[in-house]
């Protein structure tokens, strides 16, 4: 699990499994859709695939206790988000989207 904030550590650490070919987790801080917002993180997602076609990783937003930001984090192509919380109506709505709530990694 490698805790991603915005471009710069994303980019460091897609830059290391590159480096070191590996396929890392890519966690956000606790309640991070809150502060920046689903779009922020679905264009952070769709950056990083562009980037790094080469690099097998996985985005985990965490949503805190908001169903809205999840919600909006699904709407903006996150397919994986964390909830605590865990709320099985987002994690059906999620899984109907093509996405998963998963539990935080720790």
């Amino acid at each position: 699990m490698v805790l991603v904030r915005d471009w710069r550590s994303t980019e460091a650490a897609l830059r290391l499994a590159r480096e070191q070919k590996t396929s890392p987790v890519l966690v956000t801080p606790e309640g991070a859709a809150s502060f920046h917002g689903a779009g922020y993180f679905g264009a952070l997602l769709q950056r990083a695939e562009q980037a790094f076609p080469d690099v097998a990783f996985e985005l985990v937003v965490d949503c805190g206790d908001a169903p809205g930001h999840a919600l909006a984090c699904l709407r903006s192509g996150v397919r994986r988000i964390s909830m605590e919380p865990f709320n099985d109506k987002i994690a059906d709505i999620a899984r109907q989207m093509g996405a998963e709530l998963v539990r935080r990694p720790t």
